[in-house]
């Protein structure tokens, strides 16, 4: 298993201050960060397309922007964390631990979100088109704006 160095975490950093000749955008593509703790970090705009996160503790995280492309995020724990205009679609996310996270305007089309705890998950203008919610907890469930259409397992459709 693969972790994510601290000179990476300090060049993604750089590169999003506009650090252009020292920094440089955290890529994670294709790796495996089972277990990874990265939490209450700004990852936004990273790359993990095709990377293996299950199991990774991610919590407040902002991960606005990112590039989740294939990758599997079974079992992940995304609470408080920002992920407005991420690319989750077509993911895994069984079992995930998304209370409270925000994905405003995040593409999660396709995405299955089987088991998923979604209290106080913030869906606004998010596209969940053909998303599987099934057997989720959704109390609190923020879904404004959101596109639903063949969205599997909703409650209380709006």
């Amino acid at each position: 298993m693969a972790s994510i160095t601290n000179e990476k975490l300090l060049a993604h950093t750089q590169w999003l201050d506009g650090d252009t000749k020292t920094g440089r955008r955290l890529n994670e593509t294709g790796m495996n960060l089972a277990g990874t703790i990265l939490n209450d970090l700004n990852l936004s705009k990273a790359q993990f397309v095709g990377t293996t996160m299950t199991k990774a503790n991610l919590a407040g995280t902002n991960l606005a922007e990112a590039d989740f492309s294939g990758a599997n995020l079974d079992s992940v724990n995304f609470s408080g964390a920002n992920l407005n205009g991420a690319d989750l679609g077509g993911v895994s996310l069984r079992n995930a631990n998304l209370a409270g996270a925000t994905f405003r305007g995040a593409d999660l089309s396709g995405a299955n979100l089987e088991g998923s705890n979604l209290t106080n998950a913030d869906f606004t203008d998010a596209d969940l088109i053909a998303a599987n919610l099934k057997r989720s907890i959704q109390s609190g469930l923020i879904l404004t704006g959101a596109k639903l259409v063949n969205t599997q397992g909703l409650e209380n459709q709006p």
